[in-house]
This record gives C-alpha cells, sequence and structure tokens, in this order.
C-alpha cells in the first residue's frame, strides 16, 4: 500500500434522483468517483468509504432508510474500510485519523458529496493535520444555497468552494490523477 489514499465521501443515496437532498449533479459526478477508485486501487491506494448517518429523528441520512445507503454503483466487497460519521468532517469521531496513521497516509485524494460541506471541512481538517490533499472538480457536487434571500446556484457555490479551497488542496481534474 502507499502513502496516499482515496477518500469517497457520502455517495449515498440521498444526492440521487429520488433523494431527500438529490445533488443537480451528482449523476455527472459519479463516472468520475468510480473511475478515481480503480485509478487508486491499480496504484495500491487505499480506498476509503464514509458515509453519514444522521442522528435519530433527522428526515434525511436517516439510519434504515433507503437514502442513507451507498449508492448501488460503488464497488462492493472489495474489503475498503468503511467510516460512518455524523458530522461534516469525515474526521470527527471517525477513526479515520487512526487508519490513516497506522497505514503510514502521508497524502489524501478526497471526492464525494458536497463539495461545499463534507468535502470542504474534510480537506481543511486535514490539511490541518499535515496531510498532502487533492480534491478533484469533476467528482464532486454542490446544491443551490439561500443567502440573503438569494438562491447561490449550485455550480457557483462548487466553483466558489474550490476556489477557496485551493489554498488547502491541490484542486485538479479527475482525469490528472
Amino acid at each position: 500500500m502507499s502513502g496516499r489514499a482515496l477518500i469517497v465521501i457520502d455517495v449515498q443515496n440521498e444526492y440521487f434522483p429520488g433523494g431527500a437532498w438529490a445533488l443537480p449533479h451528482a449523476e455527472r459526478a459519479l463516472p468520475a468517483i468510480l473511475a478515481l477508485m480503480e485509478k487508486a486501487r491499480g496504484r495500491g491506494d487505499a480506498v476509503v468509504v464514509i458515509q453519514h448517518v444522521a442522528p435519530e429523528g433527522s428526515p434525511v441520512f436517516a439510519r434504515g432508510s433507503p437514502g442513507v445507503l451507498l449508492h448501488g454503483a460503488l464497488p462492493a466487497g472489495k474489503g475498503d474500510p468503511l467510516f460512518e460519521k455524523r458530522h461534516p468532517s469525515s474526521f470527527q469521531g471517525t477513526g479515520l485519523g487512526a487508519f490513516l496513521t497506522q497505514q503510514r497516509i502521508e497524502a489524501l485524494d478526497l471526492c464525494g458529496f458536497m463539495t461545499q460541506m463534507c468535502c470542504d471541512t474534510t480537506a481543511r481538517e486535514a490539511y490541518a493535520a499535515g496531510f498532502a490533499v487533492r480534491m478533484f472538480s469533476d467528482a464532486m457536487a454542490a446544491r443551490d444555497l439561500v443567502y440573503e434571500g438569494q438562491t447561490v446556484p449550485h455550480e457557483m457555490v462548487h466553483r466558489a468552494s474550490l476556489a477557496t479551497l485551493a489554498r488547502f488542496a491541490k484542486v485538479i481534474p479527475s482525469k490528472d490523477a
């Protein structure tokens, strides 16, 4: 195993058509995510899957709901470590940090959902912990946000988030992985 890991964040049914928080570009990002997983495995990198599970009573990502399940296109049975999280960070309360230390991982590749929330938080925490971080612009998606009564379109949220994150991570297309 190399000193790099691909962290696949929250690729769950809730973000796809039929889910409560369907993202406009989730389906467009999925092929890039799957290609990154294949490339990482081919290089011998660890592939780590993160799954968000909300506290009891939440209308989204509820334990036992169809939306909380990982998307069916993710390769099953590969033995990838799976960490369940309850917060935007893939590190907070998950054991991810200990796993990465144990595996001597020094660099992280991030993909998944949502660009402006869980991917952002994970990237910043990884950077603060000393990891070299890469983020793949076409393997993430954002949602529209409302600020001061105005809707900020998902594409603008995605781009602005990645522009800010370029301070903490190398932001590149998945073809450059």
